[in-house]
């Protein structure tokens, strides 16, 4: 009976906001073959929230060391974010080199935290967005690190690089019982049990239980190419389109649109639009320019992976970040002799529907033990994750299912776990 019922109700949200979206279809319709100055003027007025780039540069787990043997993550996003806050409330002095051994002392330490970032950035990026005076040492400049370690015992901070070789220790003072406070509450933390050893594959902690994840349904909006127009283009208001299936706008500065009508993946190019001149780091600035411009638009926004002058965007849902077919939840901006590639999707995630479907994914031991019988080289495996995946609903187009699933970077690229060792590795 509950199971009926609940169906009724998820039925009749998605018929409720179907009938909103269709009453905004000519908003989304492709223009007719003219200038778009009045139309992009009209939508300019709508209001954009900009995104900080503190917002979107942050860690996305939380491993808490409560003894040197008792090991426990989270990804709960409210605590990770709130204790990243403080950190950078605190004042750090007497920043010193570390070598490997020191790295590996730290890491396994009892009562202390680690932040992990989903991709390397440079250290002078975190102290900058975080407005901190780090004073990094004269050889460490260029450090790119994407785990911060907090030994609450010894009140250290520990930027780490993701090979675990290399990195940079301060002495911090600051409010750490609030820390310790977040940290203890078992409530909010939502915590698993997990285990860390050097043998470990890419140095992940390995979660050491059955994990059961809620899968989601979500209603998706189909962004109005203004949207993307007004935050790309450097001339958004002198716009002309041409007849074709896509939507195809252009301007006279070279700069073009292209919306693919059958998949809605969405593709600018252009002149990069003008920063601060920064002599270093400068990919890191020029495309969160992008990000910041669509502000909410696309949900939330994490910064997740850099390759050779592409940084990707990834959309996260209860911590975890989602991947989906044709740029759906994911915005890619590559930056190459001033000129700027940008791909993402006008299908973006809205409402939740309400869900009680959970699947179970198995621990992380297990799953290396099926990645070696599948012949996959561990060697060549940089990170594995939960993430979810964005998956076409059944019953209507205008809802997406997400779908948990573990998911391993192998070779520089990531694949659902499934698909490796179903084809023993990488294609």
């Amino acid at each position: 009976m509950n199971h009926v019922i609940d169906r009724i109700v998820k039925i009749s949200l998605i018929l409720m906001i179907l009938l909103s979206l269709l009453l905004s279809y000519k908003i989304w319709t492709k223009p007719a073959n003219r200038s778009l100055t009045d139309k992009a003027k009209d939508n300019s007025e709508k209001v954009i929230h900009a995104k900080k780039m503190t917002d979107v540069y942050v860690p996305t787990k939380l491993f808490y060391h409560q003894t040197k043997d008792k090991f426990l993550y989270s990804n709960k996003e409210s605590m990770i974010l709130d204790i990243n806050e403080k950190i950078t409330a605190f004042e750090f002095k007497d920043g010193k080199e570390m070598d490997k051994k020191m790295v590996q002392e730290a890491l396994y330490t009892g009562n202390s935290f680690n932040l992990f970032f989903p991709e390397a950035f440079p250290l002078k990026v975190y102290e900058e967005m975080s407005q901190l005076d780090l004073a990094i040492p004269s050889k460490m400049t260029d450090f790119m690190m994407n785990r911060l370690i907090f030994s609450l015992e010894n009140d250290k901070v520990y930027f780490v690089n993701h090979e675990l070789t290399q990195g940079v220790e301060y002495d911090v003072s600051g409010d750490s019982n609030s820390i310790k406070t977040l940290l203890e509450d078992d409530k909010k933390s939502n915590y698993l049990p997990v285990s860390l050893t050097t043998e470990n594959v890419a140095g992940v902690y390995y979660l050491q239980e059955d994990v059961k994840l809620k899968t989601y349904s979500y209603i998706i909006a189909t962004q109005s190419f203004t949207t993307f127009s007004s935050a790309f283009f450097n001339q958004p208001n002198d716009l002309y389109s041409n007849e074709s299936d896509n939507l195809n706008l252009f301007n006279g500065e070279g700069e073009s649109l292209n919306i693919h009508s059958n998949t809605g993946e969405v593709a600018y190019f252009g002149k990069l639009k003008a920063g601060k001149d920064r002599a270093k780091n400068s990919i890191y600035y020029d495309t969160f320019q992008y990000v910041e411009n669509l502000g909410n638009t696309l949900g939330t926004l994490r910064y997740f992976d850099a390759k050779e002058g592409d940084i990707i965007y990834r959309n996260y849902i209860e911590g975890f970040p989602v991947f989906g077919k044709d740029m759906k939840g994911r915005l890619e901006v590559g930056v190459s002799n001033k000129t700027v590639f940008v791909r993402t999707n006008q299908e973006t995630i809205q409402v939740p529907i309400p869900s009680e479907e959970t699947v179970t994914l198995i621990p992380t031991e297990q799953l290396i033990e099926n990645l070696t019988l599948a012949g996959i080289d561990l060697s060549l495996i940089d990170d594995i994750q939960i993430a979810y995946e964005w998956q076409t609903n059944a019953e209507t187009k205008q809802v997406v299912d997400l779908v948990p699933a573990w998911y391993v970077k192998y070779e520089d690229t990531w694949y659902p776990a499934a698909t490796l060792i179903e084809k023993g590795g990488a294609e």
